[in-house]
């Protein structure tokens, strides 16, 4: 028995020795070559493109360093925009009346803004430039958006047609934004894709919602400050129309899909398994 353990010993030391001595790949040599050389190589990694004389053996292993020294924010992020994104709907479809729009500011501002914000800083680190652009544009969009929420949609003026119109064009800008994250996110799981796709829906649809309000409200007459006040009053009235409802039902949608692949991270995360399924890679 012991000389059989003592063969088993030497042959597991000779393999050891063989695989340490493996001869590298056609592409591990022409990489090896290339930094002999000093030959500048492009990378396209999560982090974005590098430009590096190292080989890919390296440059991951610096990506996995750096994802393993700092706690995913993904859940954080994921949260704040669901929140803010689930809230801001029912204003934007026009679910809710204007004047109640005022209370969501706050958490708008905080949690899907500058929480967000913070998250996307921390996904920099992590190198996931994907999960990092969304949070930062995402969370610098709801604090403009909760700011634009406190203006007052009853003031003694009424509300201007330049409002809307510029709203519609914030939410036109960031449904580009959400189409671009979302061709990027084809590559990642289905739930992270279906998420950009009905924000990206839900965008453009409130969008024009806006603009119908706008140039509802600069067609008003008014002549006196009380004739501007019932124009704008009778604009408003009118709401976000039909099409900006069912833009509200993505934005719904969107919100769900975060809230899920917010938890669905941050529990397989903790049990070290894949518990509720994404449907690809996080």
């Amino acid at each position: 028995m012991a000389t059989n353990a003592a063969g088993v010993r030497r042959h597991d030391r000779w393999r050891d020795i063989r695989a340490s001595e493996r001869r590298p790949t056609m592409s591990e040599a022409a990489q090896l070559r290339d930094v002999k050389l000093g030959v500048v190589r492009e990378n396209w990694t999560n982090a974005g493109p590098v430009v590096s004389q190292m080989p890919d053996q390296d440059l991951n292993l610096l990506r996995e360093r750096a994802a393993a020294t700092i706690a995913d924010p993904s859940a954080l992020g994921l949260w704040g925009f669901a929140t803010g994104t689930w809230m801001a709907a029912t204003v934007l479809g026009g679910f809710v009346e204007p004047l109640a729009s005022w209370s969501l500011a706050p958490t708008v501002i905080l949690f899907a803004g500058i929480a967000q914000f913070i998250a996307g800083l921390y996904a920099f680190r992590r190198t996931n430039a994907l999960h990092a652009t969304a949070f930062t544009c995402f969370g610098a969009f709801n604090t403009v958006a909760g700011i634009m929420l406190t203006i007052p949609f009853q003031a003694t003026r009424g509300m201007t047609p330049g409002y809307h119109l510029m709203l519609g064009f914030l939410l036109e800008s960031f449904a580009f934004i959400s189409l671009a994250l979302m061709v990027g996110a084809l590559r990642r799981n289905a739930v992270l894709t279906l998420l950009l796709g009905a924000l990206f829906i839900g965008y453009c649809l409130t969008g024009i919602g806006q603009f119908t309000i706008g140039n509802a409200a600069a067609i008003v007459p008014a002549a006196t400050a009380s004739g501007a006040h019932a124009g704008a009053a009778g604009a408003a009235g009118n709401g976000p129309g039909v099409i900006a409802g069912i833009g509200g039902g993505f934005l719904w949608l969107s919100a769900i899909c975060a809230y899920y692949l917010g938890a669905a991270l941050l529990v397989n995360s903790t049990w070290h398994r894949r518990v509720l399924p994404i449907m690809g890679e996080p």
